[in-house]
């Protein structure tokens, strides 16, 4: 296995360019998605914007392997997130719905470039592929 650096200096503007450009998208969830105090669109979009943030800091495959340990706590807090939706109101869970299929497409993009390059399909392609499965769930 390479342990060296990734060929593509510009490895984190390639896997998520998409999920930081488009966010969740539209303006802010709504209130239909509070539950206890806390918006889950909000906890949504701060996991999206954790990957984000994780993954632009994948320089290397060691900072790679600093990153999965991450990924997979953000796998744990969308679990979370997917026990509490069926608490939401059928509108609430239409609109988590809505949000989880617009950033879909930008996970399993994210989770394809990470498994077709070599080192990174091994540190953190199962991290991305269980993610892009638990936003999957959203829908």
């Amino acid at each position: 296995m390479n342990t060296g650096s990734i060929r593509n200096p510009g490895l984190a503007a390639m896997l998520l360019a998409g999920l930081l450009v488009t966010g969740c998208g539209g303006g802010g969830p709504s209130a239909e998605m509070e539950l206890g105090g806390i918006n889950t669109g909000e906890v949504l979009k701060g996991l999206l914007d954790r990957t984000a943030r994780t993954l632009a800091g994948v320089q290397d495959m060691a900072s790679a392997r600093a990153a999965a340990p991450q990924l997979a706590a953000i796998n744990d807090d969308f679990d979370d997130l997917i026990y509490h939706v069926p608490n939401l109101s059928a509108e609430g869970r239409t609109e988590m719905a809505r949000m989880a299929a617009r950033s879909l497409p930008e996970i399993q993009g994210a989770a394809a470039r990470i498994n077709g390059m070599r080192g990174l399909d091994e540190i953190l392609g199962p991290a991305m592929d269980e993610m892009v499965d638990k936003l999957t769930q959203l829908l």
